[in-house]
Order: C-alpha cells, then sequence, then structure tokens
C-alpha cells in the first residue's frame, strides 16, 4: 500500500465514529458524548489523539463542552448546521466607522467565512456600564464566541468571570486585563515604542517626552514600558516634567517645555494623541518638526494626510482581527489549558513630522 493510499488520521477515525453515531441516532441531542479515557480504551487510541478530535468537533458546532460535565451532542446535531452560528464582536470605542475597527472587522470576517459562520458586531461608545449589559446578555442566548474590544479591561473581569460560568470561548482583543489570564491578540507595544524612541535618538534627539491618552490601559502601560527602555539603553533620563499622562494634556506646560529646550522630541502612545497634539501646537505657532519632532503609534489612515504627516508605528488591524477569530476557533471550550496570549508585529513609518538634529 503507498503512502496516498494509507488510512486517514486515528484523530479523523475518532471524529468518524462520533459522527456515525450521531447519524445513526445513537447519541441524540445533548447526548453526552464518551470521555477521553472512554474513547481511549474503546477504540485504541491515545487521550491525546481523542482531545484532537474532540477539539475539532467542538469547533465545528458537532458538539459541545460544560465545565466539570463532559462533552455532549449540540442541539444542532451536525456540522451543516452548526455553521450557521454566531460570532459577536464587541467594540467598545469612539465612532464604529474608525479605520482601525473596519480593518479589524475586515480580519474577523475573512477568518469567519472561511468557517461558514456569522458575524455579528455590537458597537458600544466607550461606555463600560453599557459594555457590561450587552455581555451578560449575550452570554444568555447561543453564541459560538465572544472576540471583545472593551473600553476597561480591568473592570470588564467581573463579567469574564460570567463568561466562562457559560463555557463560552473568548478572545481579547489589543487590550487585556491585568491578573487575569485571557486569550488574547495584541501587536508587540513595548518592542513597537522601543523601535520608535531608539529612531529618536539615533537622530540626535535627548530630550524626548511622553504622551499617554488612556493611562490604564494595558496597550498604553506596554509602550511607556518600551520608551523607558529605550531612553535607558541609551544613558538618557526621562525628564518627568515632559511625561504626560493625563487625558487632559497641559498644553502651557507643554509648550513652555519645548520654547524652553526642554523638549525636542515627544513619542506619544497613539495617534489619536499624536494628531490632536500637531493640531494643537500649530494652532499655537509652533513648528513641526522644527520645534518639536513627533511620534505616534498605530498609523491610522487619517496619519498620512494629517497637517504634518505623522511618523508612527504601524499595527496590522487586519491581521489582529483574523488571528483574533482564529484563535477563537482553536479554544474548542478546552477548560483544563494554559490561556495564549499572541503578539503581532509592528514597523516604522517615517513621514514629516521627525526631524534630524
Amino acid at each position: 500500500m503507498g503512502k496516498n493510499d494509507s488510512i486517514s488520521p486515528k484523530y479523523q477515525q475518532v471524529k468518524d465514529y462520533v459522527l456515525t453515531q450521531i447519524e445513526n441516532n445513537a447519541l441524540g441531542k445533548d447526548g453526552r458524548i464518551p470521555s477521553e479515557s472512554e474513547f481511549s480504551q474503546l477504540l485504541d487510541v491515545s487521550s491525546i489523539t481523542v482531545r484532537k478530535a474532540l477539539n475539532e468537533l467542538v469547533n465545528e458546532g458537532v458538539i459541545y463542552r460544560v465545565r466539570g460535565k463532559g462533552s455532549f451532542v449540540s442541539n444542532r446535531g451536525t456540522a451543516a448546521d452548526a455553521a450557521t452560528r454566531y460570532v459577536t464582536f464587541i467594540i467598545s470605542g469612539n465612532e464604529l466607522y474608525d479605520s482601525s475597527y473596519l480593518q479589524i472587522t475586515k480580519g474577523v470576517q475573512s477568518f469567519l467565512s472561511q468557517q461558514g459562520c456569522k458575524l455579528i458586531i455590537e458597537f458600544v461608545e466607550n461606555n463600560f456600564e453599557q459594555e457590561r449589559e450587552l455581555i451578560m446578555k449575550l452570554i444568555q442566548s447561543e453564541t459560538r464566541g465572544l472576540l471583545i474590544y472593551s473600553v476597561n479591561p480591568n473592570a470588564a473581569k467581573t463579567y469574564l468571570h460570567e463568561i466562562r460560568k457559560k463555557s463560552i470561548p473568548f478572545v481579547m482583543l489589543d487590550r487585556i486585563p491585568s491578573g487575569f489570564p485571557v486569550d488574547c491578540i495584541t501587536c508587540n507595544n513595548n518592542d513597537g515604542a522601543y523601535e520608535a524612541v531608539a529612531h529618536l535618538i539615533a537622530h540626535g534627539h535627548r530630550n524626548i517626552g511622553f504622551a499617554a491618552y488612556d493611562f490604564y490601559l494595558s496597550a498604553e502601560a506596554e509602550r511607556y514600558n518600551g520608551y523607558q527602555r529605550a531612553m535607558q539603553d541609551a544613558s538618557l533620563v526621562p525628564n518627568d516634567e515632559t511625561l504626560f499622562f493625563r487625558r487632559e494634556l497641559d498644553y502651557d506646560k507643554l509648550i513652555a517645555a519645548i520654547k524652553n529646550g526642554e523638549l525636542t522630541a515627544l513619542f506619544c502612545v497613539n495617534d489619536r494623541r499624536a494628531l490632536e497634539i500637531i493640531e494643537r501646537l500649530t494652532q499655537e505657532g509652533i513648528r513641526i518638526p522644527e520645534e518639536i519632532s513627533i511620534m505616534g503609534f498605530d498609523d491610522f489612515e487619517s496619519s498620512k494626510f494629517a497637517k504634518v504627516p505623522l511618523s508612527t508605528v504601524r499595527q496590522n488591524f487586519e491581521a489582529l482581527g483574523y488571528e483574533g477569530a482564529r484563535l477563537l476557533f482553536e479554544l474548542g471550550g478546552d477548560a483544563v489549558r494554559c490561556h495564549k496570549k499572541i503578539l503581532l508585529s509592528t514597523s516604522l513609518v517615517i513621514r514629516e513630522s521627525i526631524k534630524e538634529l
């Protein structure tokens, strides 16, 4: 027998056995599937093989898991029926038509369309209470899983516990709660910020400030750590007077630092902050980049069209959505496992807001 004529993989044999039992009505709707150990003895296969087969059946919607009780036949019964199930993407943000949200959604949809799974988008305008109420409502209904872009991931821990009790797979996008392990996709914030600040240093800047936006977010804290690390590696000590952590930025203080020569470059935690600063400083007569260089993070679509085209760190929002959806399908409802944190690479984009000293 040639290699191409070999029998199907053992995990496929397990899948075929379960599907045959369902089709023959040996396992009715909500019928309990044998455990891993029972399958191992019945079909003479390893527990790892059984686990792979059952995970695929969960992903396909044929069976579902209940924490502490086992695996059961889905109410929909077959993979074809289960393919109509939904993934819900919850976005808590500033504007639904923000280009970054649209790119993330495009990535999510790109993956789900390959799985025959439909996407529901729920948008909440930067309001955590509405976000929490929406999540609590969603977990009472049938859903393939949740993708969550939270306005306040630390506060989200309250409802994340409830999602886990329901054994609903979920993945956090971009923003992660501290001290609470979750499956998540984010860009490499730390290294991206390091590369941006190192570029400023390499081009002669020594007095480099930092401007946050929502500093309670994990992504912003990671970018600040990258900023600090780049400064330390260059034996530079940040001036506390040029570190801006509040949403309401002190422009009088910022402008004074620029005019006094205490600040020649400013690393902004995101493009939203950077574009706001460019707009305000130009109104105040500050020339960019002649008097101060500005660096952002994200590479919004509008950044290249700003009054002064913005130098920034680009993250791939479409890949964020695609990989987030793919991770959601990999989870399979397995309760006993380690959580995954996947970091996506970034790249530096240099435009006209940076001047070499």
